[in-house]
């Protein structure tokens, strides 16, 4: 009996250590692509933020604009919304991973289209975030990845957008 207690406390205590291990292989993965990276264009500022949420890489972005240094908010994709007088937060817009901490593949929903009219009308797509080469010893570089968003395969449904809303095809800074 004792012995068959230790095997499975064995097993039981390996069994713990692989996972552990394996969690912190895809941790460092993620790590790299974790905070805000911003895009500008003329007076507007694309900014996207990543988080780690169990293992997976998760983010919201907003639209705003710059005048005088003082931001004002053209669109975000966490927005709450109100339902029989009930209050909820859409969450996340941006749901991915990597498996080698350069490119991350994720699934993306603008939800902002038609915001200038109140709408909130969407659209899910493809991202592919690639963080660019830094040449080697160098201590303050710049950070910069490529965003790119395609539409998800499958078939359209009437009334679905047909364009996105969010940039395309950009390039990001990482700013903190």
């Amino acid at each position: 009996m004792k012995t068959t207690f230790y095997t499975l406390l064995l097993i039981v205590l390996f069994s713990c250590k692989s996972q552990q291990v394996y969690g912190q292989h895809d941790l460092n993965n993620l790590t790299p692509f974790v905070g805000t990276w911003e895009n500008t264009n003329g007076n507007q500022i694309f900014r996207v933020t990543f988080y780690i949420d169990n293992l997976y890489i998760k983010g919201d972005y907003q639209l705003v604009e710059v005048d005088n240094g003082s931001e004002t908010l053209l669109y975000r994709s966490n927005f709450d919304f109100d339902i029989n007088g009930t209050t909820y937060n859409n969450g996340y817009a941006i749901f991915g991973g990597s498996d080698n901490g350069i490119l991350m593949g994720a699934q993306i929903e603008d939800n902002t289209i038609g915001y200038e009219n109140g709408e909130r009308n969407k659209k899910d797509g493809i991202l592919g975030f690639t963080i660019q080469p830094i040449p080697p010893l160098c201590l303050n570089c710049i950070i910069t990845a490529e965003w790119k968003v395609k539409t998800r395969g499958g078939n359209l449904i009437d009334g679905d957008p047909l364009i996105f809303n969010i940039p395309t095809d950009i390039i990001l800074t990482k700013v903190n």
